[in-house]
């Protein structure tokens, strides 16, 4: 294809993701204003960077195949260690969930479909965890009553995440763009959603260390107990 056509492909991919993504945003406003829907937002933005990624890496073997080059392997320590840590850290969250919370075991024994197809889209990125927990548009799907320390415990995780596989993703994928000759839609939309995708997590994390102030409750829990402690 001419680099036109790569150009407005790129403009369709990444303009008509967004506008789904943020229409989906808008319509858990207009249902309550009250709930977190910005995570509803991250989360599909998020799931789209990385099914793309995926594509981008059939086509870059594809690519590389057809055109008689070397596969580039260097990309795939990338891919592996990011999901290998992904796959990891979000193991050992849920499963600490199912074995000491009694309501996230209930709820993920009527959605667990749901919860796995979370968990592999967990493995670009932790943030979407926190879209179990959302209470998105009121539906019990959405409302898996993750305890405080996973919530903590997802956030935490999350910068782990963002170094080990965002960051080096993305200038892989900078690298891989100025390398190419001529301009393909494939490999710079996924360099503009793992782009949009960081900062967007970036926002976020900051909205939760700030807005949200996970720390908070545990700092009342203390309080509480020691008054009850000194009213014994």
């Amino acid at each position: 294809m001419s680099d036109l056509t790569e150009i407005i492909a790129t403009v369709c991919l990444l303009v008509g993701g967004f506008l789904i993504i943020f229409s989906t945003y808008i319509f858990g406003v207009c249902k309550n204003k009250n709930h977190n829907n910005f995570i509803m937002f991250n989360t599909l933005l998020i799931t789209y960077d990385w099914i793309f990624y995926i594509i981008f890496n059939l086509w870059l073997w594809f690519f590389a195949a057809d055109m008689f080059l070397n596969p580039p392997l260097f990309n795939l320590p990338v891919l592996f260690i990011m999901i290998f840590f992904n796959l990891l850290l979000t193991v050992f969250i849920l499963r600490r969930e199912l074995n000491n919370n009694e309501q996230f075991r209930t709820w993920f024994q009527e959605h667990k479909a749901f919860c796995i197809f979370i968990a592999f889209c967990s493995l670009g990125s932790l943030n979407v965890l926190h879209v179990l927990n959302c209470k998105f548009n009121y539906m019990d799907i959405f409302d898996a009553k993750l305890s405080f320390t996973a919530e903590k415990k997802i956030i935490h995780a999350s910068v782990i995440s963002l170094v080990l596989g965002d960051i080096p993703r993305l200038f892989l994928l900078g690298y891989l763009n100025m390398g190419l000759t001529d301009f393909y839609a494939v490999p710079t939309t996924s360099f503009f959603l793992t782009l949009l995708a960081i900062n967007f997590g970036l926002f976020y994390r900051l909205y939760e260390s700030m807005v949200r102030d996970y720390e908070i409750p545990a700092v009342q829990e203390f309080v509480i107990s020691k008054k009850q402690f000194l009213e014994a």
